[in-house]
């Protein structure tokens, strides 16, 4: 496993709430209201998707989570939801084929940082999140969501299916540290953002009753593919998740991850951490990607 202690550059906040508020306010349409996609539309938008995943229908990812309840008060119809995409302008439908960030926010806005386009565009990425899938909502259609989010932007862009990467933050996190275990085919790699789950029963340090959050565990054929793909964990010295992330970080390596990073970052709480921080992670997720066998 790879630790980075890293000094914080000053902090500014990506989003318009504190990383620590439950109550995710309306998604934000600055972009616009949302319209029914086309293939291969650039810039910041907002779209309605047509395409359902596969994954996401209640019977397939009722066995993937091993999950016995009912899913019925919990579905979704798609038509009714709407995602937010930021796609750089030099992206070309016959060009070179771009990677794909999906971000799971805990809030009920997915729309891109300002800081980040840059970001993203540098390293001819996509930026795709749904809306109204925040830590207020069940976990089925925040998981669906995020997959079907995976499915159209491969449907409707020019993008190379082995660069289809996970990431969120806070409650955002711990979702796409289990869906980038749970679905390593669709997804390359993840980046949970001081917050995280795991398969694994990790017991606090601190607290020795309880346990870090976690779900049950994949089948080995996919938790084999998992172990080897890129698993790139942040949290900061004045995170109240820090224990938890790194208490999971040192599980997964001794569970075999073999592309496994570390990032904790000095000045840093439970927060959006600054483009420059953001970076460094992003980097090491698409490096790690770029060497995994």
């Amino acid at each position: 496993m790879r630790t980075i202690a890293a000094f914080a550059v000053p902090v500014a906040l990506l989003v318009a709430s504190s990383a620590r508020g439950q109550n995710a306010p309306a998604a934000d349409l600055r972009a616009g209201s949302p319209t029914p996609i086309t293939a291969h539309r650039t810039g910041t938008f907002n779209a309605v998707m047509p395409v359902r995943s596969p994954e996401s229908e209640p019977d397939r990812w009722t066995e993937r989570f091993q999950f016995g309840g009912d899913l019925t008060n919990w579905d979704y119809d798609l038509a009714e939801e709407s995602f937010s995409l930021y796609v750089p302008e030099d992206y070309s439908a016959d060009g070179e084929p771009y990677g794909v960030l999906v971000w799971v926010s805990p809030f009920d806005d997915g729309a891109i940082p300002d800081q980040l386009r840059t970001v993203l565009a540098e390293r001819r990425l996509i930026w795709i999140s749904p809306n109204g899938a925040g830590n207020r909502r069940h976990l089925f259609p925040r998981s669906g969501l995020t997959l079907d989010a995976a499915a159209n932007v491969a449907e409707f862009y020019n993008v190379d299916p082995e660069r289809i990467y996970l990431s969120g933050l806070s409650g955002g996190g711990r979702l796409s540290a289990m869906l980038g275990i749970d679905y390593p085919e669709v997804f390359a790699g993840a980046y949970p953002i001081i917050g995280v789950t795991s398969y694994l029963q990790i017991r606090l340090e601190s607290t020795p009753g309880l346990f870090v959050p976690f779900f049950p565990r994949p089948t080995n054929r996919v938790l084999n593919r998992a172990k080897r793909q890129p698993f790139v964990i942040m949290t900061g010295e004045g995170d109240y998740n820090r224990e938890e992330c790194r208490l999971t970080a040192e599980a997964h390596e001794r569970d075999g991850f073999t592309n496994l990073h570390y990032i904790e970052i000095e000045g840093m709480g439970h927060e959006m951490p600054s483009a420059q921080n953001f970076t460094m992670g992003l980097d090491l997720l698409l490096g790690a990607a770029d060497s995994a066998p």
